[in-house]
């Protein structure tokens, strides 16, 4: 398949982790711009029938669901896997019917944000150790996918027809030129979804944490030239003044490059992240009662493991979120403390201290408002906010639990 590569600066292929690359299993990662008819047909094709496959599903569970209604506890198993069927049929797509901006975004990402390990390899460790626990996240999703397709293994042992959801569908499972097409089907969805939720994790981790150094780096450039500024004032205040002013430009100019990159990033991802922030509450509340109810048995493997990809999945979020706020929270202060009324006070040219001046509120003006990723304005990514989702979803296991 012609999948879309992002190239760095150099013009080489940007490097995907193999937890980004699980995007290659669905149909949200953008094809080359390039690609030839076929694949483009092609591509357009297999968006059509994933969506009416994913329509087929939601139908199927919903009906088991709705036709289970006066049993909590079976109504509830299948709602857990309705809940993360919707939720991702929501990402999956958002992602897919806008396939030219989100490639255009991995560009510019991987262009002009991403930072290689030739670049600062203090920076690029740092970042891949914080990706670790969204990793751990993804192997917990895996185990998740494994349960998936044991289902169907322990079923054939056991002469039985068994899908890995909870569905009813329209016709007889046991007549087996029905029960595989639907196997292979439901087997498709797990792995599209678990693929998704994956892959969007990690790739969401990575943007944040890049994004986040890039404005280190903004600010330890600023206390640099403060330091050198201090120390070269003693000796030619006009060359001085033309440095730091050219210097300062350029730091400032970069300023405005990430600030537009982070409101691209919100525009791209604010519909995801309002999804899953409104659903995890709900979700974490099913999955939680589930995991209570059945107690320590095989069955229950899968919602053990998705409740702690899930918890983890949302720390790692708020934390990651909250990061961000504080580091831009801080550009507006490091321009102000950066030592620019030394140059004023001692350059006799009024017209370049004034320019020199509106540069500086400019700059202070362009950091006013930290950045902070949110869903529609409504969901903000922080630690504060998920702490919020993981008190509403106890609060409302607490009330199932008591009413069951």
């Amino acid at each position: 398949m012609e999948f879309h590569r992002p190239l760095l600066p150099n013009g080489e292929i940007a490097p995907l982790s193999w937890e980004i690359r699980l995007f290659f299993v669905n149909v949200s990662w953008p094809m080359k711009a390039n690609a030839k008819l076929f694949t483009r047909i092609y591509d357009k094709a297999t968006l059509v029938l994933g969506f009416l496959f994913f329509c087929y599903q939601n139908e199927a569970e919903m009906h088991y669901v709705v036709n289970n209604i006066n049993d909590i506890g079976l109504a509830l198993e299948g709602m857990a896997t309705y809940l993360i069927l919707v939720e991702t049929h929501l990402r999956i797509y958002n992602k897919g019917l806008y396939k030219s901006s989100f490639r255009e975004f991995l560009n510019e990402f991987y262009a002009k944000i991403y930072m290689e390990k030739s670049y600062n390899i203090e920076t690029y460790l740092d970042i891949q150790r914080k990706l670790l626990p969204t990793k751990m996240c993804s192997y917990a999703y895996m185990l998740t996918l494994v349960t998936y397709f044991l289902v169907p293994v322990l079923g054939f042992f056991s002469n039985a027809h068994l899908v890995p959801f909870k569905t009813i569908f329209h016709y007889d499972l046991d007549i087996w030129y029905f029960y595989l097409p639907t196997l292979c089907l439901t087997l498709w969805i797990g792995v599209a979804v678990v693929s998704q939720l994956a892959a969007e994790s990690n790739l969401l981790a990575t943007i944040i944490l890049h994004l986040n150094a890039r404005y280190l780096h903004l600010q330890s450039d600023l206390k640099e030239l403060q330091t050198r500024l201090a120390s070269d004032m003693k000796l030619s205040t006009d060359k001085v003044l033309g440095e730091y002013r050219r210097e300062f430009i350029e730091i400032v100019k970069r300023n405005v490059e990430y600030n537009d990159f982070a409101q691209k990033f919100q525009n791209q991802y604010s519909f995801c992240i309002f999804v899953m922030m409104a659903f995890s509450a709900v979700l974490l509340c099913v999955l939680a009662f589930k995991a209570a109810t059945l107690g320590m048995t095989t069955k229950n493997i899968t919602f053990i493991t998705w409740i702690i990809g899930k918890i983890v999945e949302l720390l790692v979020f708020g934390t990651l979120g909250s990061q961000l706020i504080e580091t831009t929270d801080k550009m507006s202060s490091c321009y102000y403390m950066a030592n620019w009324e030394d140059i004023i006070l001692k350059s006799p040219k009024t017209t370049d201290n004034i320019e020199l001046m509106k540069l500086i509120i400019l700059s202070i003006e362009l950091n006013q408002k930290p950045f902070s990723l949110t869903g529609y304005n409504y969901f903000s990514v922080s630690l504060a906010t998920v702490v919020t989702i993981l008190q509403g979803a106890g609060s409302y296991f607490t009330f199932l639990y008591a009413f069951r």
